[in-house]
């Protein structure tokens, strides 16, 4: 259960960073987005989001790196500590290579994904060669391409938007559901957000498919400002609570 909600608080964290309609120009600032996770009124962890340029084979890409830890008494209980690194073209967004490193409990799983667009193809050190379809994505990727091209007042209540990306050594379908505009008060103040649904697999930790939801901010950032899930045992809630290298006036409202 942990592990999979988990996970899913990485696809919040990961969904989107700094993007507007174009390659991210602010990345070389090292832009930086901080979470806390709440269960119920417990503190149960913590995550990060961190985006800045970098170089793979020689050639000029974007880096993100997204870590997730346990704290407190869910720390005791049950450690987790996370980290997914993407490193993906400044042009088409597509990604090179990806990189997951997971340590939960006993549990502890490393790969490296080396994507061939050329013969549209990934190589995972776990799993060795596999076709893919054109354009495939990572999961951090995905959300960046997503953030450059669909989360913008184009938008119409209802949208499913759908990407696949390859994640955890097979392909998924990542889709969301575009719910309209909320206003959320947060640690930051309060911000006009886009609300999203994405579409989940009930019966494991929900029971419904609108039982997880994202709030971002509705302006230039396009930040993660709360993600909330309702679970068989009760409801879980991520928060931003700080930033770095953003504009502060476009994300307060009032």
């Amino acid at each position: 259960m942990l592990r999979f909600t988990l996970f899913l608080i990485s696809l919040f964290v990961l969904s989107t960073s700094t993007y507007s309609n174009t390659p991210v120009k602010s990345a070389d600032k090292g832009e930086h987005l901080k979470y806390v996770i709440h269960y119920g009124i417990v503190r149960g962890g913590k995550a990060s989001l961190k985006l800045k340029s970098g170089k793979i084979n020689g050639k000029e890409v974007y880096h993100a790196t997204l870590t997730g830890r346990t704290v407190g008494l869910f720390n005791t209980l049950y450690r987790v500590k996370d980290t997914y690194e993407s490193f993906f073209d400044k042009e088409t967004l597509l990604p090179i290579k990806a990189i997951r490193d997971i340590k939960e409990g006993s549990y502890k799983r490393y790969n490296e994904v080396t994507f061939d667009r050329e013969q549209n193809q990934i190589n995972s050190q776990r799993s060795g060669i596999k076709d893919v379809p054109v354009g495939i994505h990572d999961i951090l990727s995905a959300f960046y391409f997503a953030r450059a091209y669909y989360f913008n007042s184009d938008l119409e209540v209802g949208q499913v938007v759908k990407i696949q990306t390859y994640f955890a050594d097979e392909e998924f379908l990542l889709q969301f559901r575009f719910m309209g505009y909320e206003n959320i008060k947060s640690k930051i103040g309060n911000v006009k957000c886009y609300k999203f649904i994405p579409i989940v697999q009930t019966g494991r930790a929900f029971e419904d498919e609108d039982d997880m939801k994202i709030w971002i901010s509705a302006d230039a950032n396009k930040i993660p400002v709360r993600v909330q899930f309702d679970l068989f045992l009760g409801s879980l809630r991520c928060d931003l609570i700080n930033f770095s290298n953003f504009s502060t006036s476009s994300l307060r409202k009032n």
